[in-house]
């Protein structure tokens, strides 16, 4: 037992003896000593410049001297992020200052209001409503051609007996289109059969109803032919634009944007 122990032992030796000088890389494909991973020589870059360093040389060329470098390299982007802030810090700011001298410029040059139009009777309460408000020369006024209106009319009645006899008598003539006035006082309780620009246009309704029957008509003028005054504030701030917006004009008229 003992000599199969031993033949055993040498056998093993004597295969790694083999295998250890290279004698079974034929058959094994494989030495002790070859390298692996051959591919990683091959990736090696400038393996020449390798150098040993020792302990004081270690130390001047360890982290701190790479992160150095390092910083020196970023210092251009640092740099280059810097500038480029600035310059949009800067277009910003000039965007911003462009906006704000445009909204001064809209503020302090302000907008065209006008209001009306006003009959020329109705003139002295604008002027010293206006005068409360703006400097004497910060309104002009433009006159407005106006058409007269002229009515077709029966009345007035002061007897309420008497009116609701007419308006019943002209609600039965068929196809009849009229109108009860409340105003202006002169006209009230009367009725008008047509409204008119011109007065020939007047007095051919004027025909028309008395064909028709109604004798008692005749032509009134509601409104005369003439002019107004519109008012115009050429220049309003947003100050005056406040105070005209609460300013009492005749009539309830208020201030909206010019026309052309």
């Amino acid at each position: 037992m003992l000599r199969y122990l031993v033949l055993i032992l040498f056998a093993v030796n004597a295969t790694f003896l083999a295998w250890s000088q290279g004698w079974l890389k034929p058959l094994v494909g494989v030495q002790p000593d070859a390298q692996h991973e051959p591919a990683r020589l091959q990736q090696q870059r400038h393996a020449d410049r390798i150098a040993v360093l020792s302990g004081a040389q270690a130390a001047s060329s360890g982290p701190a001297a790479t992160d150095a470098t390092t910083a020196a390299d970023a210092m251009p982007d640092a740099a280059s992020a810097t500038s480029s802030a600035a310059s949009g810090a800067a277009s910003i700011a000039a965007s911003s200052a462009a906006s704000g001298a445009a909204t001064a410029s809209a503020t302090t040059t302000g907008i065209c209001l006008q209001a009306g139009p006003f009959r020329s009777e109705d003139m002295a309460q604008v002027g010293t409503a206006l005068k409360a408000q703006l400097p004497a020369d910060a309104w002009t006024t433009q006159a407005v051609p106006i058409s007269g209106i002229w009515l077709v009319y029966m009345g007035p009645y002061p007897d309420d007996e008497l009116y609701a006899k007419k308006l019943s008598e002209l609600r039965r003539i068929k196809g009849l289109n009229f109108e009860e006035l409340s105003a202006p006082p002169a006209l009230a309780q009367g009725l008008s059969l047509g409204r008119y620009t011109s007065l020939a246009d007047a007095q051919s309704g004027l025909a028309t109803v008395k064909l028709r029957g109604i004798r008692t008509a005749r032509i009134v003028v509601l409104r005369p032919q003439g002019e107004m005054q519109l008012v115009r504030v050429a220049q309003a701030s947003q100050q005056a634009q406040v105070a005209l917006s609460a300013t009492k004009l005749p009539q309830g008229k208020t201030f909206s944007a010019c026309r052309p």
